[in-house]
């Protein structure tokens, strides 16, 4: 149920045993889905291990804090300026279940991929519970462009420098301010190409013709 909030508008970020009330689980087998492999493997650029084993990041404009026991996927959900506090609903959990794919059967894909490459059956033992995020394309692309020729550490701020010039604030938690990844519209107001070489601060060849005009596109209706 959420209430009212009466906390202050810069929080904290919540571990389970702090604040167990809001918080919502998935059933979720860590077999299936790996948090430290699969959100600092360079897939999204947008998470931190705030605190051993629990992970802090924004998805779908909201600011989360996730971690995992052996059985279940446990979701908190920081809703800053809408003023309320209280367990993630189940239309907010559909976007962690979405995200991570949740509806697709891990362990059927690597017994299919273990049955036809022995390599990798020999491989997969190590890295059960790795699977592909299901990310905005938008964010997806222009983190991609910000990845030529860089390391996860620069990708990663890269990225939150561009979030932090364009993007929606969402919230605060402890002294890290969050904000969501900036629309195309945005990104269009202050220039594609312009902004990024900001960003990059560095050579802008990277970020002419062709990736500059992206924001003019109009997107697919799908």
């Amino acid at each position: 149920m959420l209430v009212r909030s009466l906390l202050p508008s810069s929080m904290g970020h919540r571990t389970l045993s702090s604040a167990p009330a809001l918080w919502a689980s998935i059933p979720c087998p860590r077999s299936e889905l790996r948090l430290d492999l699969v959100l600092a493997s360079g897939q999204s650029f947008r998470w931190r291990e705030q605190s051993p084993a629990h992970w802090s990041g924004v998805l779908a404009d909201q600011v989360w804090t996730l971690t995992q026991t052996e059985e279940q996927l446990y979701c908190t959900v920081y809703r800053g300026n809408k003023g309320q506090v209280g367990k993630p609903t189940q239309e907010e959990l559909q976007a962690i279940r979405s995200y991570f794919q949740l509806d697709v059967s891990l362990a059927q894909l690597y017994y299919h991929w273990g049955s036809v490459d022995p390599h990798f059956q020999e491989v997969a033992q190590k890295f059960q519970g790795v699977r592909l995020l299901r990310q905005d394309p938008i964010e997806c692309l222009f983190s991609f462009i910000c990845s030529s020729n860089n390391n996860i550490t620069r990708i990663t701020g890269m990225v939150e420098r561009l979030c932090q010039a364009f993007g929606p604030r969402l919230v605060q938690l402890d002294d890290i301010t969050y904000h969501g990844f900036p629309s195309l519209q945005a990104l269009a107001d202050h220039g594609c190409g312009s902004s990024l070489e900001r960003v990059k601060n560095s050579t802008a060849e990277l970020f002419h013709g062709s990736k500059s005009s992206l924001v003019s596109v109009p997107a697919p209706n799908t």
